[in-house]
């Protein structure tokens, strides 16, 4: 007698695949859209986590526990930490009940260049992080080390969107080098931004 064997349509997550083998036993291989209770694979929902972070403000990410990267839950890429953060050390600090705690600051770049900033634990750890609205101009050093970004207040917005942004002199520049016009943002957006 044979037997075969085949998936149950309840191994079917609602994003057309099968749950995520977790060959460490910590996750269940499905992701649970808490608005919706959509089922997906991990890849169709890191997928969905990175179209997120495009259009957030402020978002919710783990940091690896390398310390190089803004992930997903089960591991999934979304945003590359900054090299000069990736081996701090914290800073002890106090609560204000007089507790101590150590507070690592983290920078990063998103998949489409969007500048992010947050505060945590360390790595390993969630963090909140926010969209820093600095400008996105990047120096070469030309020396072997790697670019830097201006991380002054961006006032001025190019046509990429919310990670095209530029301070007064470097959106001048982008013109004169390369003719990409720009449209000063409005005073109540600057209220808001960070530089």
């Amino acid at each position: 007698m044979t037997t075969s064997f085949t998936a149950p349509v309840a191994d079917i997550l609602d994003c057309g695949h099968p749950p995520t083998p977790d060959p460490s036993g910590i996750g269940t291989g499905r992701a649970i859209d808490p608005t919706t209770g959509a089922t997906s694979c991990y890849p169709c929902s890191d997928e969905r986590e990175r179209h997120a972070m495009t259009r957030a403000n402020t978002f919710v990410a783990y940091v690896s526990s390398a310390g190089r990267a803004l992930t997903t839950w089960p591991g999934g890429h979304l945003a590359t930490i900054d090299p000069h953060d990736v081996h701090q050390v914290g800073r002890r600090t106090y609560t204000p009940s007089g507790g101590m705690w150590t507070r690592y600051v983290w920078h990063a770049t998103d998949v489409d260049g969007g500048r992010w900033a947050g505060i945590n634990g360390g790595p390993g750890l969630v963090i909140r992080v926010h969209r820093l609205r600095a400008c996105t101009w990047q120096t070469e050093f030309g020396d072997g080390r790697p670019p830097r970004y201006c991380h002054r207040r961006a006032t001025h917005a190019g046509q990429g969107g919310a990670f095209d942004l530029y301070c007064r002199s470097h959106a001048r520049q982008v013109f004169d080098l390369y003719g990409w016009t720009t449209t000063a943002l409005p005073p109540r957006a600057l209220a808001h931004t960070r530089a």
